[in-house]
């Protein structure tokens, strides 16, 4: 688990290997990897994981099962406001009383609905216009919210497969999609172990100006998580909009191709010294990576799952060239996830693999 085959060296065609840890990608969408890139980690590296597909006509992993959205309610204070934060795309704590008037509304509550209650109420028998508008404004932004849970089936089991498990999640609005994968990890960081949760769009659910629910739940798992094999795989288009809190956690980071020069600049300042052109990132090929691995700095390229290690080793030589690699070996793949396995499949994909887990531990 410790030893996982990245890929090979540029030039040199050498293999590279990267160690089990919380992990950060970045790159332009489409035009660098990313998702290939993780599906190779994780095919390699025997671990459980978990993804979320959060855009339409989004390029998804080409060998994952399909698992119902998992949710489970919740009310406590600081998840409603990054949940409102969401909603509004502004940090609720500047607006004058809205922080209070939503610890008040929580309290002694268990979901959205009873908060909505709480809210409604307050606003009604609330004594001066300040605080009625308070709480009429608190119960408006729940009212966007609930009546898209409302629309929705979701599961309140987290049932995972051996590989990779993607929950698809495109039509939800922003703000079910964080509470889908909030829950996700939660769920996770409390029953799970040697899994991954892979976090798409990372610089929208863990941004770095405003608490969110992702966000919130995210720093639990990211700083807690790798004692007991629990690690956070972010994927993001830049690295600007990302909290650094998560990016300091993350002792591998693979920079793919990026055209924007801030963005540039951001990269070459994370190579820990090493001397690199911005030309060299803004025309790395597809596949093609920065690899910072612990101490180390690498251009690699990363092999794709499935592709023979001989073929990974002549594209890193300029032997091959990626677009080889995806007519031969990869064109051929279904981009859609494999339905989800029925019940009495799942129920002994899931007891085979806790049969494992027993069995390592005895």
């Amino acid at each position: 688990m410790n030893d996982i085959l990245l890929g090979y060296s540029v030039p040199e065609g050498t293999p590279v290997y990267i160690t089990t840890h919380h992990l950060a990608i970045f790159g332009m969408t489409q035009l660098s990897g990313k998702t290939t890139a993780l599906e190779a980690i994780i095919s390699r590296s025997g671990l459980r994981a978990v993804a979320f597909i959060t855009k339409r006509g989004e390029a998804g992993f080409k060998a994952a099962h399909l698992v119902p959205p998992y949710y489970k309610p919740r009310a406590d204070w600081e998840f409603v406001e990054g949940l409102i934060n969401v909603a509004l795309g502004e940090k609720v704590k500047y607006e004058p009383g809205m922080r209070w008037a939503i610890m008040k509304v929580c309290k002694g509550t268990n979901d959205l609905s009873a908060v909505l209650v709480n809210a409604t109420a307050m606003a009604k028998d609330a004594k001066g216009s300040f605080l009625k508008s308070v709480f009429e404004k608190l119960a408006a932004y729940l009212e966007i919210v609930l009546p898209e849970l409302e629309k929705w089936e979701f599961s309140d089991s987290l049932a995972l497969v051996d590989g990779i498990n993607v929950m698809d999640l495109s039509a939800m609005r922003l703000e079910t999609q964080h509470l889908v994968i909030a829950s996700t990890i939660e769920r996770v960081l409390t029953t799970r172990t040697h899994t991954v949760v892979i976090i798409p769009e990372a610089w929208e659910m863990l941004p770095q100006s405003k608490m969110t629910p992702v966000k919130w739940v995210g720093q639990q798992f990211i700083r807690k998580g790798a004692s007991i094999g629990n690690y956070m795989f972010l994927d993001s288009q830049d690295i600007a909009g990302l909290d650094k809190t998560f990016l300091r956690q993350c002792d591998n980071l693979l920079m793919g191709r990026m055209k924007e020069m801030h963005e540039v600049d951001r990269i070459l300042r994370q190579l820990l010294g090493k001397k690199i052109k911005p030309e060299e990132i803004q025309t790395l090929p597809i596949g093609h990576f920065y690899a910072v691995l612990g101490d180390k700095v690498q251009k690699v390229y990363v092999l794709p799952s499935g592709v023979p290690e001989s073929a990974g080793a002549m594209v890193a030589t300029g032997a091959a060239s990626p677009d080889d690699i995806r007519l031969q070996y990869l064109s051929k793949s279904t981009a859609e996830p494999t339905p989800a396995l029925p019940l009495l499949e799942l129920l002994a994909a899931r007891l085979n693999t806790l049969e494992k887990e027993v069995a390592s531990l005895e």
